[in-house]
């Protein structure tokens, strides 16, 4: 073989080279990262709204509560069921999930299921005077704990 023919093969070869990896890369993007990244974005925007809504998670609304206090009511029960939803949607585009909970890197089905359920149940459980169970701090201290559990959940 001439030196020329080494020449042009070492570089077919490596330009060969060049567009499997540059294939595989662009698999490994669009069925990893791309679905990881949006799903721990959402992670922070469950993060962002639990705590956002801490305070009248874990106080009483009013018994009687106005207009103004029942859109808010409306308003913080609707964004949470929407974090638990697309929570769980954003986890299920996520590709190799398996490797990626041996690596710490995405919870478990089981924990990502806490902190759906969690989300779920703060959005059904708002506090009012006068609805309580026999303890009048027992929806309040139900809610810190369902907020912890969900926060334990999201955090590989």
């Amino acid at each position: 073989m001439t030196e020329l023919e080494n020449i042009v093969l070492t570089a077919a070869l490596t330009l060969f080279g060049g567009m499997i990896l540059f294939i595989l890369s662009e698999f490994v993007r669009v069925l990893i990262v791309v679905p990881l990244q949006r799903y721990k974005e959402h992670v922070q925007v469950v993060f962002d709204r639990v705590d956002f809504y801490s305070n009248r998670l874990t106080n009483f609304f009013s018994a009687d509560p106005g207009e103004e206090e029942l859109q808010l009511m409306r308003q913080i029960s609707s964004e949470l069921r929407s974090a638990a939803t697309q929570l769980n949607s954003k986890y299920a585009t996520i590709s190799w999930r398996s490797l990626l909970i041996k690596l710490h890197i995405v919870p478990s089905a089981e924990e990502l299921q806490k902190a759906y359920g969690g989300l779920v149940f703060l959005s059904n459980n708002l506090p009012r005077e006068g609805r309580t169970s026999n303890d009048a701090i027992d929806p309040i201290m139900k809610n810190n704990d369902r907020i912890d559990e969900i926060k334990l959940a999201l955090t590989p």
